[in-house]
């Protein structure tokens, strides 16, 4: 609109801009921020059957990116020092280059209960990787059966994850590095 005014000036038709002293707008990220409650995480987890409840737990109790689950393979995982490892396969580069993600007993536990029947944790029948849609779409068939509403991303469970570190107390920087993230703003 000032521009268009300025242009009106140039052309004869205004003597000045009303619009000189008007800041502009700072425009907010629209996208709200979701995570899920203590309540609203049981009844996710609750709700998830034999197949989903791994890959939800995981995802909520370590931050783990979609794609950096989804290309987590068994030779990444450390049951002894219980840590997850974040790292470049030859189909893969990860997002924000390779971290190490510690992991509590509860996830450790759960991830020794599965079938090692790939290369990939979380695997289909035939031992491949399992697909971005088909976990958005088992989050939202999950989410809709347990009554939780707006949730529809993958993402906000990673989200979930960095509130609740926030919450109890973790500084800035053990969050951004645990998060994987390069800026602490993130």
């Amino acid at each position: 609109l000032k521009t268009m005014l300025s242009l009106a000036v140039k052309w004869g038709h205004l003597t000045s801009n009303p619009g000189v002293g008007v800041k502009k707008l700072k425009v907010e990220d629209s996208k709200k921020r979701r995570f899920l409650t203590e309540t609203e995480c049981e009844r996710l987890l609750i709700t998830c059957d034999k197949n989903t409840y791994p890959i939800f737990f995981t995802l909520l109790y370590t931050g783990m990116r979609k794609g950096e689950l989804l290309n987590l393979e068994w030779t990444d995982i450390d049951l002894v020092r219980e840590t997850i490892k974040i790292q470049r396969k030859s189909f893969w580069i990860p997002k924000a280059g390779e971290r190490e993600i510690p992991m509590s007993r509860e996830v450790a536990a759960v991830l020794q209960k599965l079938p090692k029947h790939s290369n990939f944790v979380f695997a289909d029948k035939d031992g491949n990787s399992l697909s971005h849609s088909w976990i958005r779409n088992e989050l939202i068939r999950i989410v809709k059966k347990a009554g939780i509403q707006n949730l529809t991303e993958v993402h906000a469970l990673r989200h979930t994850f960095a509130s609740r570190l926030l919450m109890k107390g973790v500084d800035l920087p053990t969050v951004q590095k645990l998060m994987g993230h390069t800026q602490i703003q993130t």
